[in-house]
């Protein structure tokens, strides 16, 4: 990077293996991103610091030759470069470098074709005055070498390392959440985090039925920038009924199931409600059992005690009617006086 003519000490860079950041360099320290790269050895990144120390000097040296060549040198000015390497099955190597100035395309390096073009027809001038200066023919076979003889080579190396890394089992990391929507509804996310490999299945289920994919809304499958693996799925609900559903997750060929942390458990007034009503239907019956028993008995009993009274109504009558009354005689007396 460059201010009003002088360039200043400004450097970033990043590195990438399949997408994936695997170092950075800021400040002037170079860090690995993720945890394959922090698994790499020491040798290995005393090596990519050394590289990138060199790269750091060519691309100030380079960026002071363009602005050599300007006839305005103020303001703030960038000199970017990006190099790749990509290796398919049949183990060929095609490598591309491309040199940014100010974020335009200035130059593009192939590896097949060992030679530099100016895309951009904005940059033909710079790039005739590059000519002038630069030996194009020399700077296309530093490209070359450099593309096929360290960053290819570097690859091939990461490759053995990253196949064996990415083909490990790292079991997810599953957290459930719950959040309001419209009125009445709530959204319920089954996020994974943090496994490899990137095969893996989450899904809701309610009642321990799976729910229709056309009402889950998932993120996908995404990289989570250090070797692992994320992906979320979303169901909206209505509100009472969180505690029907379930997150249902298979990673590695293992199963989990994840409780929803919110709402209430499902029908559980309702379970008081039925299992009193059960207990009351209980009472009833066994009551009128024990009411149908005695009935009987109590009826019998009456119809004993009537007829004991009956009977001794009867021998009381006959009694009454077979007795006759008895008399004593009375003593009659006078005393007569002369």
């Amino acid at each position: 990077m460059a201010q009003d003519g002088s360039v200043q000490p400004t450097f970033f860079a990043e590195g990438r293996l399949d997408g994936q950041a695997f170092l950075r360099r800021e400040r002037g320290t170079v860090e690995p991103q993720g945890l394959w790269a922090k698994n790499l050895s020491t040798e290995t990144w005393r090596k990519e610091t050394k590289d990138l120390k060199e790269k750091v000097e060519d691309l100030r040296k380079c960026l002071g030759e363009i602005l050599g060549l300007q006839k305005e040198k103020g303001g703030l000015h960038s000199l970017q470069e990006i190099v790749s390497c990509e290796m398919g099955e049949d183990s060929h190597p095609r490598g591309v470098r491309r040199l940014y100035y100010d974020g335009e395309l200035l130059l593009s390096c192939g590896l097949e074709t060992h030679g530099c073009t100016v895309p951009q027809a904005s940059a033909q001038t710079l790039a005739l005055e590059m000519e002038k200066t630069c030996d194009m023919d020399e700077l296309s076979r530093h490209y070359w070498a450099h593309v096929r003889g360290e960053l290819c080579a570097k690859l091939q190396g990461y490759l053995k390392s990253w196949t064996s890394f990415t083909e490990r089992t790292v079991p997810p990391a599953v957290t459930v959440t719950c959040s309001q929507a419209l009125e009445g509804t709530d959204n319920l996310t089954c996020q994974a985090v943090s496994f490899s490999p990137q095969n893996i299945s989450v899904a809701w289920y309610q009642d321990e039925k799976a729910v229709s994919p056309d009402t889950q809304q998932s993120g996908g499958v995404l990289p989570d920038g250090n070797g692992t693996y994320q992906t979320w799925v979303t169901l909206r609900v209505p509100q009472g009924e969180e505690q029907r559903f379930s997150c249902h997750v298979e990673h590695g060929g293992n199963h989990s199931v994840h409780a929803v942390p919110c709402g209430k458990a499902p029908g559980r007034h309702r379970w008081w409600i039925i299992s009193g009503a059960l207990t009351l239907v209980i009472f009833i019956v066994t009551w009128f059992c024990s009411y149908t028993k005695m009935t009987p008995l109590v009826l019998r009993h009456q119809e004993s005690i009537e007829l004991e009274d009956l009977q001794q109504s009867q021998v009381l009558t006959r009694t009454a009617s077979h007795q006759r009354p008895v008399f004593q005689p009375r003593a009659i007396s006078s005393t007569e006086g002369a």
